[in-house]
């Protein structure tokens, strides 16, 4: 690896090593990536799964400095369910008391006849119909941005170490500080279900469906059944052709003309805009 490389490397160890506090009483280090993209990704977590990509490949590079790696992506793990880990979901509980004075931009992101009465991108609405409050941040039936890059980050880590560590149960923090019991396998068994049932892929937030989220998501199910020798990715194959004729435009001579940013099947608008 170059020297650009290896000095990330010892930014990520020095970031994953040193104690901070992701719980309800304390606030993570500013070092976590808390300010790019506001009120979308700007969470602590998306440090945490998006960290773990340049992981993952060092890892192919260097397999004698395994430790390391596997060291850095069980830090990296262990604070994403936490209660940082799901800050909005727990926070951000009903409609957007701000809804009705969002700046013109952000209007222009919403269903025409709903503006002013409907939900900006990136404000989870946790306690909303069609489900209601949902204190277990993965068992949930809409937020899938958190689980799905959580088990991105589960099946990395399982792809570095070799170990089983995240297969057996641990606790994530749900509404109220009430704690959960999963494992990565019922983690996976959890998305397959869902996808099996809605091929338009689930929720991210209360009511949107993202492409982008469920992207990371499958991918995450290609590489736990890489890892795991399982086959639950078949389910998350039913959401990619749905994509590919719904989500994305393609012109005659196979070029990318437009993708969807979000579509909300409940009162049947999609948000197209040209690719990043």
């Amino acid at each position: 690896m170059n020297q650009r490389t290896l000095g990330w490397l010892r930014f990520l160890w020095e970031k994953s090593t040193t104690l901070d506090d992701w719980t309800s009483n304390g606030v993570p280090h500013p070092w976590w990536d808390r300010y790019t993209n506001p009120v979308v990704l700007s969470y602590g977590r998306f440090d945490l799964s998006l960290s773990a990509y340049g992981i993952m490949m060092m890892a192919d590079q260097t397999p004698a400095w395994r430790e390391v790696h596997t060291r850095i992506i069980d830090e990296m793990a262990k604070r994403y369910p936490t209660y940082w880990g799901a800050i909005d979901w727990l926070s951000q509980i009903g409609d957007d008391p701000k809804r009705a004075r969002y700046p013109q931009a952000i209007m222009a992101t919403l269903p025409p006849n709903l503006r002013g009465n409907y939900n900006r991108f990136g404000w989870t609405a946790n306690g909303t119909q069609p489900w209601g409050l949902q204190k277990d941040p993965i068992g949930a039936d809409g937020y899938l941005f958190f689980r799905g890059w959580f088990h991105l980050l589960l099946s990395t880590y399982k792809y570095v170490s070799g170990d089983d560590k995240w297969a057996k149960p641990f606790k994530v923090v749900g509404y109220g500080d009430e704690e959960f019991e999963w494992d990565h396998h019922r983690l996976a068994t959890r998305l397959d279900e869902q996808y099996r049932a809605h091929a338009e892929g689930p929720h991210c937030e209360n009511t949107k469906i993202w492409f982008y989220c469920n992207t990371a998501a499958a991918l995450g199910m290609y590489l736990y059944d890489k890892v795991y020798k399982r086959q639950t990715h078949l389910s998350a194959q039913n959401y990619l052709e749905y994509a590919r004729k719904n989500y994305v435009g393609v012109s005659k001579d196979g070029k990318l003309e437009w993708v969807t940013a979000y579509y909300d099947p409940l009162v049947n608008f999609k948000l197209n805009g040209p690719p990043a």
